[in-house]
């Protein structure tokens, strides 16, 4: 499988482990000889900061959980405390609360659900959940719910606990009523609760600790086949490919535009003349990646890490590059105009004969980085640290602005500037 069809872009739930969860992981870790979490990463193809949010309880994508758990010889839902909170630890209903109120939540939401049916009541159980704040429910509210539920599927469904997170409310019903139910959420018919958006459902996976696992689904084997078998010019277009470990692997011309890479390791990749125009690659890890020529048109790449990857001649126009680590990167030459770069770290970095024109640099971290030659026409250097930056035969700066720059320990090497819209650091 070189090309990938089968992972558009949709949002996802995210889980955190519970704290017995994470004992429970930690104690399988040593149980099946891991030296280390890194090391557990690697053996899944799996990028080594998914790894570290999980054991950090910190929330992660469903279908990245469900590998951690599967590697562990876990059940999901247990580590995320789903079927134990369900059963012993009911969430405490604030009777006092009301739903009538504006503040949301934002989740993302869920794409894959496996169907496990309880053998012996033909009951299906699953996981709704709804944007909003668990502190707005109260018991009267839950009764309303199930209420909403019933006029939907059919007469069987049972709320039987909801848990916080967004709001999860914990279904279960007859095969029949619970597939309806499915249906009409994931048809969009049934968009709301009482007010509350339904963002997903997912079908809970309550099967023996004894059951062989699942084999690897079509993004992980897409990630194994990309790491083990490089293929120049790989199509790759809206691929799912987020949380997964390609660090040194070679894409050179690949298709990747709109594609899923968010919070995945490129680290040392190389991405030369490829295609990530709209990738969304926020968090990622492209420390060192070779991405000369590459197509970051409108990409994503906010909260990235880019420290020392070679972006020159790469076209970055209307880039989201906010707070991204661009230390020491090479940008030389790259196409950057209308790009927002606020708040993210160049220090170091190699601006030098970039399109920057109409680009946001507020609050950016400009220390030692070479800016000569650089087209700063309209560009927003407010609040800007520029101490040791160097300046030179910059069109867009006026000698007002030069003036102050220098004030603000930029260096400068050339003749008096020219006019400019260039707004001032403060």
């Amino acid at each position: 499988m070189t090309d990938s069809s089968f992972a558009k872009k949709k949002k996802k739930v995210t889980y955190t482990a519970s704290t017995q969860g994470i004992e429970r992981a930690e104690n399988a870790l040593k149980r099946l000889g891991f030296e280390s979490k890194s090391n557990f990463a690697e053996s899944q193809l799996l990028s080594r900061s998914t790894v570290t949010k999980f054991f950090l309880r910190q929330p992660i994508q469903l279908d990245s959980f469900k590998r951690i758990c599967e590697a562990l010889k876990l059940n999901w839902a247990e580590v995320a405390g789903i079927i134990e909170e369900a059963q012993s630890e009911r969430l405490e209903i604030n009777s006092d609360s009301s739903p009538d109120t504006d503040e949301v939540v934002q989740v993302q939401a869920v794409n894959r659900q496996v169907t496990v049916i309880d053998k012996e009541s033909k009951k299906i159980k699953a996981v709704i959940v709804l944007e909003g704040d668990i502190n707005l429910v109260n018991s009267d509210l839950k009764v309303s719910l199930e209420l909403a539920l019933l006029t939907y599927p059919g007469d069987t469904i049972k709320i039987t606990d909801i848990q916080a997170g967004s709001i999860r409310l914990i279904v279960e019903g007859s095969q029949e009523d619970i597939k309806r139910l499915v249906s009409r959420i994931q048809s969009g018919e049934l968009k709301e609760l009482r007010g509350f958006p339904v963002e997903d459902i997912q079908l809970l996976n309550e099967s023996s600790d004894d059951e062989e696992s699942d084999e690897l689904n079509d993004k992980w084997h897409l990630v194994q086949e990309i790491v083990n078998h490089p293929v120049k010019g790989r199509k790759l277009r809206d691929a799912d490919l987020s949380d997964a470990d390609l660090s040194r692997a070679d894409l050179i011309g690949a298709n990747l535009s709109r594609a899923d890479l968010i919070g995945a390791d490129l680290s040392d990749v190389n991405l030369s003349r490829a295609n990530l125009s709209h990738a969304d690659l926020i968090g990622a890890n492209l420390s060192r990646a070779n991405l000369i020529g590459a197509d970051l048109i409108d990409a994503n790449l906010s909260d990235a890490n880019l420290s020392f990857a070679d972006l020159s001649f790469a076209y970055l126009s209307r880039a989201d590059l906010s707070r991204a680590d661009l230390s020491r990167a090479d940008l030389s030459l790259a196409d950057l105009s209308f790009a927002d770069l606020s708040f993210a770290n160049l220090s170091g970095a190699n601006l030098s004969g970039a399109n920057l024109i109409d680009t946001k640099l507020s609050d950016a971290n400009l220390i030692d980085a070479d800016l000569s030659g650089a087209n700063l026409s309209g560009a927003n250097l407010s609040g800007a640290n520029v101490k040791n930056a160097r300046f030179g035969n910059n069109q867009g700066i006026s000698e007002l602005i030069k003036r102050d720059l220098i004030q603000k320990g930029a260096i400068f090497e050339d003749s008096p500037g020219d006019r400019s819209e260039v707004l001032l650091p403060h």
